[in-house]
């Protein structure tokens, strides 16, 4: 009898924590719908401690960070739901959200994965296949445009480099006539010595000897 008490009487408390769970789960998807966002994160935060297996409240949890523009942390949620959840219908939820939350950080490799492991679970899911099209075409311009840009990095080395060539040959181009310039003035002042020297009179020249025959 005492056995039959305490297994009913868990039971009991069971419902009771069960009740409040899905209390504090509709109240904070209630408070969601309202926009009041920071509101609902708390009561998903009191559910969490009643039931912290359950993904319903990280998702719950991930979509109210997405709304306060929070994405990293919505990230870590959704990620934390998948996890906890073999239902493939709420996966492929979590999923594309997951990949929405990828695209606002900029991660379009991740968020076409999110979208791709999302149709898996859900091949008929029109929203996902639209989300997946456009994160391929964004990938495909980034794609496009990191190419763009190393051609651009490329021809400008290119450019640089021979902007340098020609600086380089320019320098040098200028040494040589510097040396020619230097040249000329040394030559200048030898012919103006050679010409000082051609103005000044003859030492005189003694007569030869006449030898004694």
């Amino acid at each position: 009898m005492k056995a039959i008490i305490i297994f009913l009487s868990t039971l009991f408390f069971t419902n009771i924590a069960f009740c409040s769970f899905r209390k504090d789960i509709n109240t904070g998807n209630k408070l969601f719908y309202k926009k009041n966002y920071e509101q609902s994160v708390e009561k998903y935060n009191s559910a969490e401690l009643q039931k912290p297996d359950s993904a319903i409240v990280y998702y719950n949890r991930g979509n109210s960070f997405y709304k306060q523009q929070l994405y990293d942390q919505a990230v870590k949620e959704y990620q934390k739901a998948l996890g906890l959840t073999k239902d493939k219908n709420l996966k492929s939820k979590i999923l594309f959200n997951l990949g929405n939350t990828y695209l606002k950080l900029g991660d379009t490799k991740n968020a076409k994965e999110s979208y791709k492991q999302g149709l898996l679970n859900n091949p008929n899911d029109e929203d996902i296949k639209y989300n997946l099209q456009y994160a391929l075409v964004q990938l495909q311009q980034n794609q496009n445009q990191q190419q763009k840009s190393s051609s651009n990095k490329q021809n400008q080395s290119e450019d640089k480099n021979k902007q340098q060539k020609e600086e380089q040959k320019k320098y040098m181009s200028e040494q040589d006539l510097q040396r020619l310039l230097e040249m000329a003035k040394q030559q200048q002042n030898r012919n103006q010595k050679d010409l000082k020297d051609a103005l000044k009179p003859q030492k005189p020249q003694l007569p030869p000897v006449d030898k004694d025959w």
